[in-house]
């Protein structure tokens, strides 16, 4: 073969060995997704390495996420974040604006949602009557999702778009347990919050249509806005801190990315890194290319 030839046909041979085993080296990161057997005998890389370890993929990607991501005191933090303040504060607002020009009495919006039982009783502390409207309010407004959504969407805005991606069926699937867990939270534990807020003029109170009682409030309770979140700010690191503590988010994770199947995997890894991947089967060609030009000096 000539010289001229072999100047050609060197890189070239070099640069299509170079794109071929890269490319087969990545699909092999996938597939086969499970393991082969001739007669018995097990084909050496089968399955692909990514299905072979799927287990420890998810531990340590789930480690990574609990350990510097979605740690505890990043998730508490989130929860009392600056635009979690201002989101309760915008509502908070719109509540106070909208109970101001209600004209129904407090008694009248017990007995809506039920609670003639409570009215009755004389020796019913106007704080457990009060606190039980704002809870069933709480529910309505789906307030404890609206939060949990809005700290998710910080964490997701914080978050590398690698990890996220890949984490991101086990994210939204930890986001609904917090949000039930919350709830009931809520609904269990609520009254205690803001029972120490509310004054003994059951009685007064009852008889006030809404919009009057609203301004008495505000005219003994000024700073009610603050105080109600420094009770929710003390809530969360207290109570639910200590349920964050037994909810075990790494395993809700590693079970999420573990029932994966090995095509959403392969997809999935490939969204994220396909540029990446095309790069290094590039580089593959280009150092096959180097190295048939280096081989004809030789």
């Amino acid at each position: 073969m000539s010289l001229n030839l072999q100047i050609i046909t060197a890189p070239l041979i070099g640069g299509l060995i170079g794109l071929v085993t890269n490319s087969l080296a990545i699909k092999m990161l996938f597939r086969p997704y499970k393991e082969i057997r001739i007669a018995g005998i097990h084909v050496p890389f089968t399955p692909g390495l990514i299905p072979k370890e799927q287990t420890e993929i998810a531990h340590a990607i789930a480690r990574v996420i609990t350990d510097y991501i979605l740690d505890h005191d990043t998730i508490l933090a989130a929860l009392a974040s600056d635009q979690i303040k201002e989101a309760y504060e915008r509502k908070f607002d719109e509540k106070m604006n909208l109970w101001k020009h209600m004209d129904q009495t407090f008694e009248e919006l017990l007995q809506k949602y039920r609670l003639e039982d409570c009215v009755n009783i004389a020796e019913c502390k106007l704080s457990d009557v009060v606190s039980s409207y704002l809870i069933e309010q709480c529910k309505e407004e789906e307030i404890a999702r609206k939060l949990i959504i809005q700290a998710f969407s910080d964490f997701k805005d914080n978050m590398n778009p690698l990890l996220y991606k890949m984490g991101k069926k086990a994210l939204q699937a930890t986001q609904e347990a917090m949000i039930l867990q919350v709830e009931h939270l809520i609904e269990e534990q609520g009254k205690e919050m803001i029972v120490r807020f509310m004054d003994l003029k059951y009685s007064e109170l009852l008889e006030l249509p809404v919009s009057e009682a609203v301004i008495v409030i505000d005219q003994h309770v000024p700073d009610l806005k603050n105080i109600l979140w420094n009770q929710y700010v003390d809530f969360i690191q207290q109570k639910f801190g200590k349920f964050l503590s037994t909810l075990n988010v790494r395993q809700i994770i590693e079970n999420k990315i573990n029932e994966y199947n090995f095509a959403e995997l392969e997809n999935m890894i490939m969204e994220i890194s396909r540029k990446e991947l095309n790069a290094l089967v590039w580089l593959g060609g280009l150092l096959g290319v180097i190295m048939g030009f280096i081989n004809l000096l030789f």
